[in-house]
């Protein structure tokens, strides 16, 4: 009697430790989720606008009227 008694409680016992491993795993894949979210929002302005403004430089580096060389060949061939 007492052996099953013990048998059962100790299958209480891992079975708490299991559940509790497993709540806390999720928990920390769930705070990383979370936390990446919320990094991502905040640095998503700063990347877009910077995004906008090297593609205005690189714009306004390039003469409007220019042709590459290879395209000024093409055009020299025919």
């Amino acid at each position: 009697m007492i052996g099953a008694l013990l048998g059962l409680i100790g299958a209480l016992v891992v079975g708490v430790v299991v559940i509790a491993v497993v709540l806390a795993v999720l928990g920390l894949v769930f705070g990383l989720a979370v936390g990446l979210l919320g990094l991502v929002i905040k640095l998503l302005p700063i990347v877009l606008v910077g995004w906008v403004v090297v593609k205005l430089v690189q714009r306004a580096e390039r003469p409007r009227g220019a042709l590459s060389a290879s395209d000024q060949r093409w055009l020299d061939s025919h």
